[in-house]
């Protein structure tokens, strides 16, 4: 049974063998970034993980903490020389991610890690 309240967001790791998928919904705050990232820092360090997938596609709203939830997702995978894909994301997002410069700096993790095998 999900035990996520009815309102607020949820951020959901789920491991699919090789990759590790990341689901992110509705409200991305503080709140999520408190009850639900440990699990993902965690889910990272598994060795079976060789790369990283995120699906903001639901998110409704995405603070500050939320966005520093994103930034701390792409650089732990650069250091541990996982690529992270953003699969999927809602408008809200996309908008976020190109004001704040923070989807250029994800892109550019990435490619230096492309550059780098």
């Amino acid at each position: 049974m999900d035990a996520r309240p009815a309102l607020g967001g949820h951020l959901e790791v789920r491991d699919e063998g090789a990759t590790l998928r990341v689901v992110l919904g509705g409200a991305i705050d503080l709140a999520v970034r408190e009850r639900d990232a440990p699990a993902l820092w965690d889910a990272l360090d598994a060795p079976a993980v060789r790369g990283v997938d995120v699906d903001a596609s639901d998110v409704t709203f995405l603070d500050s903490t939320g966005l520093s939830v994103l930034v701390r997702l792409a650089r732990d995978a650069a250091e541990r020389g996982l690529p992270l894909r953003l699969a999927a994301v809602s408008p809200r997002v996309a908008d976020l991610l190109e004001q704040t410069g923070v989807g250029d700096w994800m892109a550019a993790l990435t490619d230096s890690l492309t550059d780098a095998r």
